[in-house]
């Protein structure tokens, strides 16, 4: 199975990952969401961003 990645920048990042919580957490998959909360504190640290919320089952 091929495994690719990608780099993006800091600022790049604030704007997808949020994006990226969102849709994640919208699809159930809540670690895929929680990796892009850890790269927005780690880059964005005291911003506040809509990240969205879990999925009830």
């Amino acid at each position: 199975k091929p495994l690719t990645w990608q780099r993006m920048t800091r600022e790049a990042c604030t704007v997808i990952a949020p994006l990226s919580a969102r849709i994640s957490r919208l699809e159930g998959m809540e670690a895929h969401a929680r990796t892009s909360d850890v790269r927005l504190a780690k880059f964005a640290p005291g911003r506040a961003f809509d990240l969205g919320r879990p999925v009830e089952s």
